[in-house]
């Protein structure tokens, strides 16, 4: 059984204190074979020392403790990483002894170890068990990141809703008092709606956005025609293009019948007329494509923006994208669309993208005629 690696941690340290200097030299030589960098030290009072001076960044996540040394022996270096856990990454820590009595172990787990292996050593034992402090390791990484990702949605949501929420309690207050004149009321009632919609987009975004990375994501696939669709989502927008003096164009066959979600899928088409008519200049043309091929089909939407650096491309269709490039008529951006864009029509089997140029900006999307969805 090989080693487990792991695209968290490649190229993994492990630290290795060991006062036996044989041993020492034959774990460093086995763990060097399974792919690990070793950081050898021959007492627990050196090893203290490499983890307090290193940067967090470069501090071992796997170590090898021997129980028995001299200054610091490894029970003792064990509750010291353990109790500085809030300044240091988390280490997952093995204790190496002869001791194997039942009060033994439970003393060395109650030091903080998380594992415990008997001398002599057996490679196969300790590759497994470091196989299982590696899987360890990428849970909690990924629970790092979903509770990472819980408090950007939570904080984005408190940031983008506290000021409209505050605009519709204002003029809403001031409706009340009944002393303004009818335009003026119509006034604020407008803008308490298209304030109202801002809100309601971004808690959808962030809904779908959560739902997506938890893993709840399903499709409820059907028959569908994708032209319908396109034309239908084509005239929500119609009024948003018209207001910046927009004119789209589509090359479109009469029909197209494919195997689809069509409301997720309809987020998607959505999403991309709305943000070429959000970032492209008034007055310019948007061009809608619906191209079938013998296995797939592709769609397209290109307008006349300004051009996506490249190196902003590869965090284009990232959750919380937000880019040098602006809306050019104000419009409000949560950097959640092109993730759930590309999450979607990953789902259905297809793939995203974007070609960009100054004045020439076109996002696309492939889907197999037959949809071969993500396990």
């Amino acid at each position: 059984m090989g080693h487990y690696q792991l695209g968290y941690f490649s190229d993994m340290k492990i630290l290795i204190a060991e006062d036996a200097i044989t041993s020492r030299m034959v774990l460093e030589e086995w763990v060097q074979a399974w792919g690990y960098q070793p950081l050898c030290v021959p007492d627990g009072k050196i090893g203290w020392e490499l983890l307090q001076n290193m940067p967090a960044a470069e501090v071992p996540r796997l170590a090898l403790l021997d129980w028995m040394m001299p200054n610091m022996d490894g029970l003792e270096l064990c509750q010291r990483i353990k109790a500085e856990s809030h300044k240091m990454p988390f280490i997952y820590t093995i204790l190496l002894t002869s001791k194997n009595t039942k009060d033994d172990i439970v003393t060395g787990l109650d030091a903080g170890a998380d594992d415990f292996l008997i001398k002599p050593v057996q490679p196969e034992e300790l590759r497994s068990r470091l196989n299982v402090g590696m899987r360890i390791l990428d849970y909690q990484q990924r629970l790092l990141e979903l509770d990472d990702q819980k408090n950007k949605l939570l904080g984005m949501a408190a940031h983008d809703l506290r000021n409209p929420i505050s605009s519709i309690m204002g003029f809403s207050k001031i409706l009340l008092s009944g002393s303004l004149p009818l335009t003026s009321q119509q006034e604020f009632l407008s803008i308490i709606h298209q304030v109202s919609q801002e809100m309601l987009l971004l808690i959808n975004d962030l809904l779908d956005i959560s739902v997506i990375e938890s893993g709840k994501f399903d499709l409820r696939l059907q028959d569908a025609d994708l032209v319908e669709l396109i034309q239908y989502r084509l005239r929500l927008n119609a009024n948003a293009a018209e207001q910046k003096h927009m004119q789209i164009h589509t090359n479109l066959p009469k029909q197209l019948v494919m195997v689809f979600d069509r409301e997720r899928l309809g987020q998607v088409i959505d999403n991309l007329i709305s943000n070429a008519i959000k970032y492209a200049p008034p007055h310019t043309e948007i061009h809608l494509d619906l191209e079938q091929h013998e296995d797939r089909i592709t769609f397209y939407v290109t307008d006349q923006g300004p051009c996506i650096p490249p190196e902003h491309k590869k965090r284009l269709f990232g959750t919380f994208a937000k880019l040098g490039v602006k809306p050019t008529g104000g419009e409000k951006s949560t950097g959640l669309g092109l993730a759930i864009v590309k999450k979607i029509i990953e789902s259905h089997g297809g793939s995203v993208g974007v070609d960009s140029q100054p004045g020439h900006c076109r996002f696309y999307f492939h889907l197999p005629l037959q949809p071969i969805l993500e396990e």
